[in-house]
């Protein structure tokens, strides 16, 4: 069998490492519900609380969404000084990235919680930021260092005495054996789990966890009845709770259960639900662990066509998770099923490519550095409850003797404090009463100064919202009314007979630049407004800047011929940039749009590029009329008034607008250049390549 198996456990990890229950049906409603209670209007606090709900709700729905409001309620609680929801927002947008198999992006951010929870000794953080750090350094199968942050978290919940992450910590090392082959050590720390998550009532979450591990680790030992027993215990729990990424794991535990015993259609049907419940979630690294599964049933069937379309698919989700250990179980896969069609030099090829890789995972060495670790962890508490044991002991007969002569003591005090009491109760009484009220009085004039504060602040965010508004409703009012009553007044004028089809398609034909425009303007109009309600999501990828410019070039080729204007393009093809596609798109369209507008006939425009440190500075020149030192201080804001082109042409400056918005949301900029008489241009300057941010 192939190293799958060995990697069941991170194929399970997830669900015990981000502490949170995915309940796909329950956390729709919930985020409906949470989605209503959110208003910005609301206290800071208040919406923190909400975004925080919101945030945890989305891990089943959408863990882009889960990045978005953890993010919005870190800055909201950078802004009023809560440094352990600062933490606790860093570990979440991280666990969006885990979700997703992005371990680097995942690992950066636990980082950072880790380092705010410290800098405010935010106890639970630290234990949280150990423990996620843990996965993800499992997940890249860097065991060692999984086993020593899995330790750190423990020993910070032992001393709080939180019984759930305890058992999800001894679960994480015990599946961590599991993954190294130690299947009896894993089952014995497994059996650990359930007996404690007995003991806490209503942990269905947990419960169902521990079934599942012990599924697992039977199955490997030889049980497939308790096996399956354990996994479809599991899935009932996981089913009647929701939890979408616990269904798919104990499918898949059914399923591989099936293939072992060669019932392959069996298997089928429940890795297709597997299958189906992760590419729901967007985890590439769970896709692929039940692909290979899948890969093996239709092997076992002797499928060849659809065994090997299905394990060509799982390397290629292994490489893009940048797992080693899937990698190498894909490529050994494909070896088994071209041997089994009797393709034997393509079958060593795959032989070649997994022995290379396995040989690099160094197994053997990493489980003798975990047990010897994990040892001295187990060495070192019995160490310490022996040695309290003896000091007890000792202890003891001395404190029989101490508690006799302190019990006198204690009776003598007691009758000395009664009367002392009886004495001062009054008086007691009436002080504690002026300090409750002279409390009160302090927390209602804090709470009131807080919420003035608070109000203010919003005051001044609602004027700036009124702003806005106030002006998109006269860009619309004033410069779409005046077009659309043309139209109107020449259709009336068409129906009426006052003109014929001749005399109404020249009128049309002058219209079209002015509809043109407009319909230009509508389009930039409303991509601001959106990016001002809603926000902007980001999509960046390696983009050719010449491509682009070279597409829009042609888009606007019949309103270039009509000026008679040159227009070169003397970007290398090879310069790339990582940036939103549509976003640079229209960017590039709007600044082409506005040059070709504001050109005499027979003007100039280049589009040149270049490289500078870790950015490329795309610019667009023309030998226009330039733009005046007045003009360009509101060039990229509303403030600016409309103007109009050398052949009439209007230009609202909604489209710069949004051009600087866009080019913000890509991490880059934008500025002008330009002299009355001397042309203009505009520098764009957009990253070079994918960095963190």
């Amino acid at each position: 069998m192939l190293n799958l198996i060995k990697r069941l456990k991170e194929f399970s990890l997830f669900c015990f490492i981000s502490f949170l229950s995915i309940t796909t049906i329950a956390q729709t409603t919930k985020v409906d519900e949470l989605l209503g209670q959110l208003n910005k209007n609301s206290p800071d606090t208040a919406q923190i609380k909400i975004m925080r709900k919101l945030s945890t709700a989305y891990s089943a729905v959408d863990p882009l969404k889960k990045f978005y409001y953890a993010n919005q309620y870190k800055l909201l609680a950078e802004k009023n000084g809560i440094d352990s929801l600062v933490a606790s927002a860093y570990l979440d947008m991280g666990i969006s990235y885990g979700i997703r198999s992005n371990l680097d992006s995942a690992l950066y951010y636990f980082n950072l919680g880790f380092q705010k929870a410290k800098e405010s000794n935010y106890v639970v953080g630290i234990a949280r930021s150990h423990a996620n750090i843990g996965f993800a350094y499992d997940r890249l199968d860097r065991k060692k260092e999984a086993v020593k942050s899995y330790e750190e978290a423990l020993n910070i919940y032992k001393k709080l005495g939180n019984k759930k992450p305890i058992n999800q910590m001894i679960t994480n090392l015990g599946s961590i054996y599991f993954d190294l082959g130690e299947y009896k050590t894993a089952d014995s720390y497994f059996q650990q789990v359930l007996e404690n998550v007995k003991e806490t009532p209503k942990d269905e979450i947990g419960l169902g966890n521990a079934l599942f591990s012990l599924g697992n680790s039977n199955r490997k030992l030889g049980k497939p009845k308790q096996s399956l027993a354990y996994y479809q215990q599991s899935l009932a729990i996981r089913e009647k709770i929701g939890d979408l990424n616990g269904i798919a794991l104990s499918n898949w535990g059914i399923g591989q259960t099936y293939i072992d015993a060669k019932n392959y259609k069996k298997a089928l049907r429940h890795l297709e639900i597997a299958l189906k419940n992760n590419r729901a979630l967007k985890n590439l690294y769970h896709e692929c662990v039940v692909l290979i599964s899948l890969s093996h049933a239709q092997l076992g069937l002797k499928d060849y066509k659809k065994a090997e379309e299905t394990a060509n698919l799982a390397l290629l989700r292994a490489k893009e998770s940048n797992s080693k250990g899937l990698t190498a179980d894909a490529l050994e896969l494909l070896a088994e099923i071209n041997s089994a069609q009797k393709k034997f030099d393509e079958a060593l090829i795959f032989q070649a490519a997994y022995k290379a890789i396995n040989d690099s995972l160094n197994t053997n060495e990493t489980t003798k550095d975990v047990i010897i670790s994990d040892l001295h962890r187990i060495n070192s508490d019995n160490k310490n409850l022996v040695k309290d044991n003896k000091t007890i002991t000792a202890k003891n007969s001395e404190y029989v003797a101490v508690i006799s002569i302190i019990t006198i003591l204690l009776i003598f005090l007691a009758i000395l404090l009664a009367l002392y009491y009886k004495r001062n109760l009054e008086k007691k009484a009436t002080n504690l009463l002026l300090q409750a009220q002279k409390q009160h009085i302090a927390e209602v004039n804090e709470e009131l100064t807080t919420h003035m504060d608070i109000v203010s602040t919003q005051n001044i965010e609602l004027e700036k919202l009124n702003s806005v508004k106030n002006k998109f409703f006269s860009i619309v009012s004033h410069d779409l009314r005046s077009p659309l009553n043309n139209l109107k007044t020449l259709f009336e004028l068409y129906h009426t007979g006052v003109l014929n089809k001749k005399e109404l398609s020249e009128l049309l034909i002058k219209l079209e630049d002015t509809i043109y425009s407009t319909a230009n303007f509508l389009d930039n109009l409303l991509e601001w407004s959106k990016s001002q309600l809603d926000g902007m999501v980001v999509k960046p990828s390696l983009i050719k800047i010449s491509d682009i410019v070279s597409e829009n070039i042609k888009l606007m080729d019949s309103q270039i011929k009509l000026k008679g204007l040159t227009v070169e393009n003397r970007i290398d093809k090879d310069i790339t940039a990582f940036a939103d596609s549509n976003m640079i798109d229209t960017v590039v369209r709007n600044l082409l749009s506005n040059a070709i507008k504001f050109c005499d006939l027979d003007d100039k425009i280049t589009f040149e590029a270049k490289l500078h440190k870790d950015k490329v500075i795309c610019s667009i020149s023309d030998s226009g009329p330039g733009i005046s030192n007045k003009d360009q201080e509101n060039l990229f804001n509303l403030s600016h008034t409309i103007s109009t082109g050398t052949a009439g042409e209007k230009g609202y400056h909604i489209g710069l607008t949004l051009c600087k918005d866009l080019i913000l949301q890509n991490h880059g900029s934008i500025t002008v250049d330009s002299n009355l008489g001397q042309g203009t241009t505009f520098h764009v300057s957009i990253p070079l390549k994918h960095t963190q941010n």
